[in-house]
């Protein structure tokens, strides 16, 4: 028997979310309450952790963290 606790892969709805917005530079719009909403909202979505992460970019008009930096 072989273990994959070496994989550091996360199946949670929730941390796939957190880590779009992340990428995103939205990281600091999670929060639990808005997730349950955005959740069931996106119930029937293919994608529901993009189309979550979706909710929370759009319903929010907050600029990208990334927004400060020079590239």
């Amino acid at each position: 028997m072989t273990s994959n606790s070496h994989k550091n892969t996360t199946f949670k709805l929730s941390d796939q979310v957190k880590k779009i917005l992340q990428e995103k530079g939205f990281s600091s719009l999670f929060n639990y309450q808005d997730y349950a909403y955005f959740k069931a909202k996106a119930k029937n979505a293919f994608n529901k952790s993009v189309a979550i992460a979706e909710f929370f970019i759009n319903e929010n008009n907050v600029n990208s963290d990334f927004d400060e930096y020079v590239f």
